[in-house]
């Protein structure tokens, strides 16, 4: 039985960053948070082939001392893409000891460059060894302080990252949260502490801790990644989750017995789980796309909104079909826009910020009645209580670059200042012209016709055009996530809409035959208003009826959470 090579993660980290580098950059292409990403993969992958090359007979001599300089080159890269990371996660707006920093890194990068370029020197004497018979370009206790420095700069990287966690802006800082300050305690904090043992004169005794967490952490930042993703286009990525660490975790064993228990003078086991993991990839991937067959949309239509939160489908829902439109504009959910067929992603690269969502969304609430630049300054860039000319100076300026903006999205092969979504008459702005769909305008008018029908007495028409405005609301209601737009005009908007959809949905359960489909309307409507006295008295009904227990307890859970929270704020009005 032989000893694992010392270089084993390296080997097993660069197939894993070359795959997530390609993977983000066919999903994500032309964004600069994708590449900052695939930089901070490139220098790894660098610094890993370095690892693994010097670790090589023929890595000797002068051979062995470039490589380690490319090595430390990988690092520098890898730390440079950190800082690009860093700065567009807090959308270029970091605070100036953060600027100072950061400097603090790069300058300590270029002083530490140049120091070991001047060993790469013909007339500089062999370099020492390591434990393991890597050349070094320096040797111990000189190269100590560039040791130090490092240290001290590591620690200011992930100072930084835990500070763009809690000060990025709203939308991103949950997510950060979660993903970022996991990678900064991985990767910063096992190479801090690894430094500093080398300078304590450790290094002897200690295993270098850096690849196993870096392997971690890679996979934490694909996750990072995705999630950032989700925020963006409001499409949420599907994740394997355990599956995949089982697979990895299988993977790393059997790396470990074909090297160390060398049975059959070959890899036998990595073969057998990487073509495990192939099948089940692939397995997946192919139902995946089964499904999608199953159910064929139009190219140019957009991801359908979420579905109901409720375990049964609603019946005879479906989209109501759509003409060919220029612009598709979707409030349900988080906003989205569909330019010519192609989605926009919410991007800063697309919409410059949020604020320029915000403001296409506060034109589109406001339909063919317009709105002033007055109000639109108002809700957006608010002033102070006390008159302030150069604030009203910066408002006004600041709405006028923002709508620029809007106007380049929606029609970037237009001409400046292109009137042809955004019609500015006398003193309004409208969103309007041929070719714009906006779904929340399309349930209004659909709600409209199906009472009008009802009222009439067509039954049967009325409920279709009710199933069909119910097939474009999402229960997360108007625009869940809008934060630039004041509450006092958001929210009554989203109440009026919640509530007709909830009329809607109402109307269908009363009138439909069928046991199992009224129940998933009626439960739909329950989780939607868990204190609904006629959906409780019909589903208790329905589920002591067919025997449903476990329907009936998530029903009565829900409903003495609902009046918890409702004692609970009560007590607080009090």
């Amino acid at each position: 039985m032989t000893s694992p090579p010392p270089f084993l993660f390296s080997l097993l980290n660069l197939p894993l960053l070359a795959g997530m580098i390609m993977f983000i950059l066919i999903r994500r292409p032309r964004q600069w948070l994708t590449w900052a990403f695939a930089g901070t993969m490139l220098g790894l992958i660098i610094y890993y082939l370095a690892d693994i090359i010097l670790y090589q007979p023929l890595a000797v001599g002068r051979p062995g001392l470039i490589w380690q300089f490319i090595q430390n080159q990988g690092a520098n890269l890898t730390i440079l893409a950190a800082l690009a990371l860093n700065v567009l996660l807090r959308d270029h707006r970091l605070e100036p000891w953060e600027w100072a920093a950061s400097g603090l890194i790069v300058a300590r990068m270029v002083v530490d460059t140049a120091w070991l370029a001047g060993f790469l020197r013909p007339e500089v004497a062999h370099p020492c060894l390591s434990p393991y018979g890597v050349p070094n370009l320096t040797c111990p206790p000189g190269d100590r302080l560039a040791i130090a420095t490092g240290a001290l700069a590591g620690l200011l990287l992930v100072i930084l990252y835990v500070s763009t966690a809690h000060r990025a802006a709203e939308l991103k800082r949950h997510v950060l949260r979660r993903y970022l300050l996991h990678i900064a305690l991985l990767i910063g904090g096992t190479s801090v502490s690894f430094q500093i043992l080398v300078v304590a004169g450790q290094k002897h005794w200690i295993i270098n801790p850096t690849g196993p967490t870096t392997l971690l952490a890679i996979l934490i930042g694909l996750r990072l990644f995705l999630a950032l993703e989700e925020i963006d286009t409001g499409i949420r990525f599907p994740v394997l989750g355990w599956r995949i660490l089982v697979w990895l975790v299988l993977l790393l064993i059997a790396v470990l017995l074909d090297l160390t228990w060398d049975v059959f003078n070959a890899p036998v086991w990595t073969l057998v789980v990487l073509a495990a993991g192939m099948a089940g990839g692939g397995a997946t991937l192919i139902n995946a796309w089964a499904r999608q067959v199953a159910t064929p949309q139009a190219i140019s239509d957009p991801p359908s909104p979420p579905p109901l939160p409720s375990s049964a489908e609603l019946p005879m829902v479906a989209h109501p079909s759509q003409p060919t439109t220029a612009l598709r504009l979707y409030l349900f959910g988080p906003l989205r826009a569909v330019r010519n067929g192609e989605t926009l992603p919410n991007t800063a690269e697309v919409w410059r910020s949020a604020k320029t969502r915000s403001l296409l969304a506060y034109l589109a609430l406001h339909r063919d009645l317009g709105v002033t630049q007055v109000e639109i300054v108002d809700a957006l860039w608010p002033l102070g209580p006390e008159p302030d000319a150069e604030a009203e100076r910066s408002s006004r300026s600041a709405f006028r670059s923002y709508l620029s903006t809007l106007r380049r999205v929606l029609e970037p092969a237009g001409p400046r200042g292109s009137d042809r979504w955004i019609v500015h008459e006398g003193e309004r702005y409208t969103l309007r012209g041929d070719g714009l769909w906006v779904d929340v305008w399309e349930f209004e008018g659909l709600a409209g016709q199906a009472e009008a029908q009802l009222a009439q007495g067509h039954q049967e028409e009325g409920l279709a055009r009710w199933r069909q405005a119910g097939a474009l609301y999402a229960p997360d209601g108007l625009l869940p996530d809008e934060t630039n737009l004041p509450a006092e005009f958001l929210e009554p908007l989203r109440e009026h809409l919640r509530q007709r959809w909830l009329a809607g949905l109402r109307r269908l359960a009363k009138a439909e035959r069928g046991a199992a489909s009224a129940a998933g309307l009626w439960e739909a409507i329950h989780q939607a208003e868990p204190l609904d006295q006629e959906a409780t008295i019909w589903l208790v009904e329905h589920y002591r009826r067919v025997g449903n227990r476990d329907g009936l307890r998530l029903l009565l859970q829900r409903r003495n959470r609902a009046e918890s929270d409702l004692n609970g704020l009560e007590t607080g009005w009090k």
